[in-house]
């Protein structure tokens, strides 16, 4: 490279730098606020890992552009188009991790047991947290909550299940900016777990002697495990209120991805 030629490779390693970096910094930092309905807490921070590497490469691209001697028109036309894939790939990766909603499991229920002694200990709990937060002064409890745990176990009566899960397969959303949401199912993979979780007594017919009496011990079967955020605090219902999953029937969009038994 020529000594006239230096000062036209400086200025395009800079252009290419600046640019790419730029791209990497904005589409990272800001692409989940531009094509999803809920940023992740750690959007800023791939911004801030991306822009770097963006410099980087711009630098290196800036450096190719000129050592193979590309026309103005040429050079443009590359950094437009590495423009492209840059934000493309950017924004890829910033939504490209979609959020657990549903577990899907074969699960065998071990034991079944009624709320009262759960739902003591989680009183206490939601109790103890109510006086400490009141006295930070930082957050407000949810009014009368403790006189509403009657209506909640009127509104949702149930038991709580100690299952033991063998499977289990995700699905995953993602939820976007224009009311679209995505979904995928992943593969099912073996596991070994035991977990409580609610299950809601419903159903017609007379009621059996014991909530229990709904559930049969060592029955296996497909389910799915659901959580519901209540966004209120504490938690004006109950599963939400005792902190476990919900046993639920699998939704019928989802009744194809169930292994077919051998």
């Amino acid at each position: 490279m020529t000594d006239n030629n230096r000062p036209q490779s400086q200025v395009r390693t800079f252009i290419w730098a600046i640019v790419l970096g730029f791209v990497g910094f904005v589409c990272g930092a800001m692409g989940q606020s531009l094509l999803l309905a809920q940023m992740d807490n750690a959007a800023p921070v791939l911004g801030v890992i991306i822009g770097p590497i963006g410099l980087a490469v711009g630098a290196y691209l800036g450096e190719l552009s000129t050592r193979y001697h590309l026309s103005t028109r040429q050079n443009l036309i590359f950094l437009a188009i590495a423009v492209v894939v840059g934000s493309v790939g950017t924004l890829y990766l910033t939504v490209s991790e979609y959020n657990p909603a549903i577990r899907l499991v074969d699960a065998e229920v071990v034991s079944c047991e009624q709320v009262d002694q759960l739902l003591a200990s989680q009183t206490k709990w939601w109790s103890d947290w109510a006086v400490r937060v009141a006295r930070e002064g930082h957050r407000k409890p949810r009014p009368n909550w403790e006189q509403e745990i009657p209506d909640m176990l009127r509104a949702q009566p149930g038991v709580v299940l100690t299952i033991r899960i063998h499977q289990e397969a995700w699905v995953r959303e993602q939820k976007w900016r224009w009311g679209e949401i995505s979904k995928r199912v992943d593969s099912w993979k073996s596991v070994n777990e035991t977990k409580q979780v609610f299950a809601t007594i419903a159903g017609p017919g007379p009621a059996p002697l014991s909530a229990c009496d709904h559930f049969v011990i060592g029955e296996r079967r497909f389910s799915a495990l659901a959580w519901e955020n209540t966004n209120v605090e504490p938690p004006n219902k109950l599963q939400d209120f005792l902190w476990l999953y919900a046993l639920q029937q699998v939704p019928p969009e989802y009744i194809q991805h169930i292994p077919k038994s051998k």
